[in-house]
């Protein structure tokens, strides 16, 4: 049996930094360390999510980095009420990002997409 697991690694660009941890701490009211890795010049951003897994995000300098929303791969995240979250999320001056898929979608700071779904009962 294969399944996904509860951590996501994301690379981003040094600058968006400050703008990612305001995103998981502040709006999505995460818990953020900093961590220094070995063989790493930034050190990392560990967001521990409060309905659990992790994402680690590793900051270089050639980071995909987008003020569009990047055609790569989207993350979802699980909520009681995604209407409620999304509401948050854009009032913190997030872009919405429209989808057929699912009817709430925004980015992250450089690009990263997220999608908000209801939580599995």
């Amino acid at each position: 049996m294969v399944a996904v697991g509860n951590n996501v690694h994301i690379f981003a660009r040094p600058s968006r930094r400050g703008a990612l941890r305001s995103l998981f701490e502040t709006v999505l009211s995460c818990q953020v360390a900093t961590v220094e890795h070995p063989g790493m010049v930034e050190p990392m951003l560990i967001v521990r999510l409060p309905g659990g897994g992790h994402i680690s995000i590793e900051f270089v300098d050639d980071a995909d980095d987008a003020d569009q929303p990047r055609l790569a791969t989207w993350l979802e995240l699980r909520t009681a009420d995604p209407a409620a979250l999304m509401k948050t999320v854009l009032g913190a001056g997030l872009r919405e990002v429209k989808h057929p898929g699912h009817p709430y979608y925004f980015m992250a700071p450089g690009g990263q997409v997220f999608t908000i779904a209801p939580a599995k009962e």
